[in-house]
C-alpha cells in the first residue's frame, strides 16, 4: 500500500527534523566522548531534556534553578494593559495572580527521573510545560475598586455592624451600581501568566449588583448574634465566677469577606479570647504571702503582723481558652473551670521580749528602739520591753509641717549640720547639734534656741523632733545606724 503525504505534512516533518538535528548531533557527540551513554544520563539527570519548553520558551539543557529564575523574571515583567472605561497597566501580583516559578521548574524536570526518557528525548516529541499559577477573585475585586474613578457609582456590599446601644449585630444594606467586569480582567491576567508575557484587555462599565447581598449579611449577623447571646462562665476552685458580658463577647467577633470574597465570614478572634481568659486567670490566682508573726520565747504567738496566704496558680488557662473557642465557634454556651496548683505558705517568726506586745513596737529581747510619742511630745529609749532612758520632753512639727508617723530606722547621723539654709527654704539654722535622721529629712536633733520642751502645736518645728541638746546627744551616742524609730500618736 502506498501512503500519501500532502505538502503541509511534508513541510511540518522537515521543520521538525531540522529542529531536532542539532540535538541529534549533540547527542551523538556526547555519546561518543568520555563515558558515552553514562555521561549523557548523568548530564540530563539535573538538566531539562532536549525539546523541553515552558510557555513556548525553550529551556532545554537548563537546570531547575535556572528555569525558575527565568520563569520568575518573565512573570515579574508581564503586564496587563487595561483600556476602555479606564486606562491602567497592572502587574500580575496587583491582579492577584501568583506564578509558582519553583513548581513550574520542577515540572519541567519531572521527566528526567526516568533514565529511558533521558536516552529517548532527542527522538521523541516535545515536552511542553504549563506555567503553574493561581489567581484570586478577591484581589481582582480589590484592584477594580481601587482604579474606579472617585465619585463613581460603584456597587456597595451589604455589611454587618455592632449596635452598642442595642448590643446586637445589625445589617447595613448594600446597593447596586456600575463597575468593571472582573471576569475579563481575570482572564487576561491568567492568560498573561500562562504565556509569561504581557497582554491587553478592553473593559466597559456594566450594571453590577453587590457581591454581598442583604441576605448574605443577615445570615452573618444572625450567626454573630447567636455566638454573643450564649453565656460564658468560668469558675475557680474557691467558687468565684468570671463571666463575659455582651460587649466583651461582641469584641471577639470578626465579620469580614470569606476566602472567595463572595460571602461574609464570621470568625472568633482566638487572640482576643485567650487574652480575656488569661486576664480572668490572673484575677483568680492568689499570690503567695509569707506570714509574719511575733512569738514569745516559749513559741506562743503574741501578734500576727502579716497573715500567711497560700499561693494558688491557675494551671489550665490555655485549655480553657481552647474549650471556650470551640464552644463559641459551635454556637454553644460555655461553663469552664480553672484548676489550681497550691503552694503552702510559710511563717516567718520573730521572738519578742516579754511585755513588748503591749507596746507600740514588739521589740525583740535586747533590741534597741526609740519611741517618739507625738501625743504627749516625748521621746523614750527602750531595750526590748524595758525603758532605758526617758521619757524626755521634745517639740514635734507644727501644724502644716507635722512630724511623720510610722516605723523607720536610723540611716544617717551628723554631730552638727546646717539646716534649711539651701535655696527655697524659708529658714536657716546653723550648726544644729547631734542630728539623727530616721527617714527622709526628718531627724531627732538638739534645739539650743528653745527654752522649753514637752509640748506641740503652734511654734513647733518644720517636722523634725526638737530635743534638749544633752538629750539629743544621748540619743546620738546610744542609737547606731539601723536602730528602729517608731513615731506615733
Amino acid at each position: 500500500m502506498i501512503k500519501l503525504f500532502n505538502r503541509s505534512q511534508k513541510v511540518s516533518a522537515n521543520v521538525e527534523k531540522r529542529r531536532r538535528w542539532p540535538w541529534l548531533v549533540g547527542a551523538a557527540a556526547l555519546l561518543a566522548v568520555g563515558g558515552g551513554a553514562g555521561a549523557w544520563a548523568v548530564h540530563y539527570s539535573d538538566h531539562a531534556l532536549p525539546g523541553t519548553s515552558v510557555a513556548g520558551q525553550d529551556v532545554s539543557g537548563m537546570t531547575q534553578s535556572e528555569i525558575a529564575k527565568l520563569v520568575s523574571s518573565k512573570a515579574s515583567s508581564a503586564k496587563v494593559s487595561i483600556s476602555g472605561a479606564v486606562n491602567r497597566q497592572a502587574s500580575l501580583s496587583e491582579l492577584g495572580v501568583k506564578v509558582d516559578a519553583a513548581a513550574t521548574a520542577k515540572a519541567a524536570l519531572s521527566p528526567n527521573a526516568s533514565i529511558m526518557n533521558r536516552f529517548t528525548a532527542p527522538f521523541t516529541s516535545n515536552n511542553s510545560v504549563s506555567v503553574v499559577s493561581t489567581s484570586s477573585s478577591i484581589k481582582i475585586d480589590e484592584y477594580i475598586a481601587k482604579i474606579l474613578p472617585p465619585g463613581s457609582n460603584a456597587p456597595v456590599n451589604a455589611s454587618v455592624t455592632f449596635n452598642e446601644e442595642e448590643t446586637t449585630f445589625e445589617v447595613v444594606s448594600g446597593k447596586d451600581g456600575q463597575s468593571l467586569s472582573p471576569k475579563e480582567i481575570e482572564q487576561a491576567a491568567t492568560s498573561a501568566a500562562a504565556q509569561l508575557s504581557s497582554t491587553s484587555v478592553k473593559v466597559a462599565y456594566v450594571n453590577t449588583a453587590p457581591t454581598i447581598t442583604y441576605t448574605k449579611a443577615k445570615a452573618a449577623a444572625d450567626k454573630a448574634n447567636t455566638i454573643v447571646k450564649n453565656d460564658v462562665t468560668i469558675t475557680d476552685p474557691d467558687g468565684d465566677t468570671y463571666t463575659a458580658d455582651t460587649e466583651t463577647k461582641a469584641s471577639w467577633i470578626k465579620v469580614g469577606p470569606s476566602t472567595d470574597g463572595k460571602n461574609l465570614a464570621v470568625t472568633v478572634d482566638k487572640e482576643a479570647v485567650t487574652k480575656w481568659v488569661n486576664k480572668q486567670a490572673s484575677a483568680a490566682q492568689v499570690t503567695l504571702v509569707e506570714g509574719e508573726r511575733n512569738v514569745y520565747s516559749d513559741g506562743k504567738v503574741a501578734t500576727v503582723v502579716v497573715e500567711a496566704k497560700d499561693g494558688k496558680d491557675v494551671q489550665n488557662a490555655s485549655t480553657v481558652s481552647e474549650q471556650l473557642l470551640t464552644s463559641l465557634n459551635n454556637g454553644k454556651v460555655y461553663a469552664g473551670k480553672f484548676e489550681y496548683k497550691t503552694t503552702k505558705a510559710e511563717w516567718k517568726e520573730r521572738t519578742i521580749a516579754n511585755g513588748a506586745e503591749k507596746l507600740v513596737y514588739p521589740a525583740a529581747e535586747g533590741e534597741k528602739w526609740i519611741d517618739v510619742n507625738l501625743s504627749n511630745a516625748t521621746v523614750t529609749a527602750y531595750v526590748g520591753a524595758t525603758v532605758v532612758h526617758g521619757p524626755v520632753g521634745m517639740v514635734p512639727g507644727a501644724p502644716g509641717t507635722e512630724t511623720v508617723t510610722g516605723t523607720y530606722h536610723v540611716y544617717l547621723k551628723y554631730a552638727a549640720q546646717d539646716m534649711g539654709c539651701a535655696a527655697g527654704w524659708d529658714y536657716c539654722s546653723k550648726d544644729v547639734p547631734w542630728v539623727t535622721y530616721f527617714t527622709g529629712s526628718y531627724a531627732l536633733h538638739g534645739a539650743p534656741w528653745r527654752n522649753s520642751f514637752g509640748w506641740s502645736g503652734e511654734g513647733g518645728s518644720h517636722g523634725c523632733v526638737n530635743m534638749p541638746v544633752s538629750e539629743a546627744k544621748w540619743i546620738y551616742d546610744w542609737a547606731p545606724v539601723g536602730t528602729t524609730v517608731v513615731s506615733h500618736y
